[in-house]
């Protein structure tokens, strides 16, 4: 039984991958499509940013819409989506029906995070959730590692559109196996449906352990996504070296976190009764690497540095992850907490690069203040977390 919950887990995985090829397939060809269609950077910076627009008004919702679907039906939609959108993409004409399908192939985005959560509380209930969750959430990484080291030489070899046409392929691959391999949802009477969904929200917004969570998860998503658009920068800009140097310390930032989303699952599951307090943790640690940022002298001491910043961020994301699920009274409000968590989670990577771009403006130094703030933030949400967990198990 435990082998063919893993083996669907993977069926699921390799979606999220997918759906992160998706959003990452335009960043190594970015300067041909621009060339192709005769874009300025702001309206090259659109294609994406409009992806993850989609998935901060489609995120919150998503408790509600996998509620009345079940969470099998929406992730067949969702690879709908994924499919009809790499498909317009790959016929677009112009500039705005590219756009168009980018928003399009972001609705799978905002809602795929959270529709795993769903399936890994329904396929591992009692034991294993920990490690699942912690494997889910290096989805990202995994498709941003893939995507940055084959859509370049894909594109070249058999054209700009191919990247469109290898997703949709991927796609119709994965719709067809999780009909086929994904049990049914369970069938439940619509009045009652769609009352219970009223009742369940309200005690996700009145939630403080759910509020705390939520801040912490998008004040890791501010730093992680500014870190992400803005190590290049910061290496040849503030550091003064090479290009290259520079691209090979950044592509780093992702590899490096891979393992520790599963050491991250495995201590949670190992040691269950301590998840808060490796949380807690997780974010210290976070915090204290990234303070040192305009500190670091010599190779060795940047790639330290990315090391340790990208393993504390991927352990913070996937403990919260596992967190988020536990913290509501019923299965139902799983989907529900996972969303109001991932809504925060879209604003902080919209926001993040934004702001942190106009401190550099200002100051290299404001901006590493403002980031080491926000991760003292996430780690005093953490912390208040806690305290409102410990004060509601003494009123038991």
């Amino acid at each position: 039984m435990q082998k063919r919950q893993w083996f669907k887990f993977f069926l699921l995985y390799f979606g999220g991958v997918t759906i992160s090829l998706s959003q990452l397939k335009i960043v190594p060809i970015l300067t041909q499509i621009n060339e192709k269609f005769d874009m300025s950077l702001t309206a090259s910076a659109w294609l994406m940013s409009v992806f993850t627009f989609s998935a901060v008004f489609l995120a919150l919702p998503g408790g509600g819409i996998v509620s009345k679907l079940g969470p099998k039906k929406l992730l067949i939609g969702l690879m709908g989506c994924l499919i009809f959108g790499n498909l317009l993409g790959f016929f677009a004409p112009n500039y705005f029906v590219l756009l168009l399908s980018r928003f399009i192939e972001g609705i799978p985005f905002s809602m795929i995070i959270m529709v795993g959560i769903v399936f890994i509380n329904k396929w591992f209930p009692d034991k294993n959730s920990g490690l699942a969750t912690g494997i889910w959430g290096t989805f990202s990484a995994a498709g941003s590692l893939i995507a940055m080291n084959l859509f370049k030489p894909l594109a070249a070899k058999f054209g700009l559109s191919s990247p469109w046409i290898l997703v949709s392929l991927l796609g119709i691959i994965l719709l067809i196996l999780y009909i086929f391999y994904f049990e049914n949802d369970i069938q439940v009477d619509q009045q009652k449906n769609t009352t219970s969904i009223i009742k369940q929200i309200k005690p996700i917004i009145k939630s403080k352990k759910i509020w705390m969570l939520a801040i912490a998860q998008g004040s890791m998503a501010f730093v992680l996504y500014s870190f992400i658009t803005l190590y290049p920068l910061l290496f040849t800009n503030f550091y003064h070296i090479g290009d290259n140097q520079a691209n090979f310390l950044s592509s780093l930032f992702g590899l490096f976190g891979v393992p520790f989303g599963l050491l991250a699952g495995y201590l949670m599951d190992r040691f269950p009764l301590k998840g808060k307090i490796i949380t807690l943790i997780s974010f210290i640690l976070m915090t204290v690497s990234c303070l040192p940022m305009l500190m670091l002298h010599g190779t060795f001491s940047y790639i330290f540095q990315v090391f340790c910043l990208s393993a504390t961020i991927m352990m913070a994301s996937s403990c919260v992850m596992v967190l988020a699920p536990k913290t509501v009274n019923s299965p139902q409000q799983v989907g529900y907490a996972v969303s109001f968590v991932n809504f925060l989670y879209y604003i902080g990577i919209i926001i993040g690069t934004p702001i942190v771009t106009d401190m550099i403006g200002i100051s290299w130094y404001a901006a590493s203040w403002l980031l080491g703030g926000i991760c003292l933030l996430g780690t005093l949400c953490i912390f208040m977390f806690i305290i409102f967990s410990n004060r509601k198990e003494k009123t038991k």
